[in-house]
């Protein structure tokens, strides 16, 4: 049986079908794109806010620092009673947090001794995971740095030289072996960087950006 040649009307009605389609399927992939970028850039704007409100409850200049090295802009800080609430733009988002002054500065427990900004990222994890991240190693004094480099040859993890560690400026914790892919799932989100995957992975530490 013969068929009848597709018209050229047909031909071009097939081609911008096609264009159509294709023009549809980029916007999706730009808007998917777009939306990935800016839950990213919401979670960076609320990870610093938070590590500003805290540190804004014993140190303003601290709270600011924390804010500049983000690349972000202080907006305000007020003070209700005991706690200080701040307002920053980040990454092109608004953030408002609120915080009271810690029972002792640098926290309590295993989190003694820990740097508001390490404070801050720890609590915004334990928010997204529901429950307490536990902390095996967190603040270290020179002196605790200096013992671990002195037995480094018995550790199965790296030891840093004393005076080179994050420990010591409380920017750094180490966390159970078998807790580290759950802290993995919300690190990006609470501002806490995974830097020795292979060779320490235990250990998080503040990113850089939020210090």
């Amino acid at each position: 049986m013969l068929t009848q040649p597709r018209s050229k009307d047909q031909f071009g009605s097939g081609v911008w079908l096609v264009i159509a389609v294709i023009a549809v399927a980029s916007v999706i992939l730009m808007g998917g794109t777009q939306l990935a970028i800016s839950v990213v850039s919401s979670a960076r704007a609320r990870t610093t806010a938070d590590a500003a409100a805290l540190a804004a409850t014993t140190d303003q200049t601290a709270a600011q620092r924390i804010v500049t090295e983000a690349g972000g802009e202080l907006r305000s800080i007020t003070r209700q009673g005991q706690v200080v609430v701040v307002v920053v733009d980040v990454a092109g988002q608004r953030a408002l947090a609120a915080a009271t002054k810690p029972p002792s500065v640098g926290g309590t427990g295993d989190r003694a001794g820990l740097a508001p900004a390490m404070l801050a990222a720890l609590a915004r994890a334990d928010d997204l995971l529901g429950q307490v991240v536990p902390v095996v190693s967190g603040y270290r004094s020179p002196a605790h740095q200096q013992l671990l480099w002195d037995r480094r040859a018995g550790n199965i993890y790296p030891v840093a030289r004393p005076g080179t560690s994050k420990h010591e400026a409380g920017l750094a914790v180490d966390v159970p072996l078998i807790f580290v892919q759950t802290l993995k799932a919300v690190a990006a989100f609470s501002g806490l960087c995974h830097p020795l995957p292979d060779t320490d992975p235990v250990h998080f530490v503040v990113c850089p950006n939020l210090r």
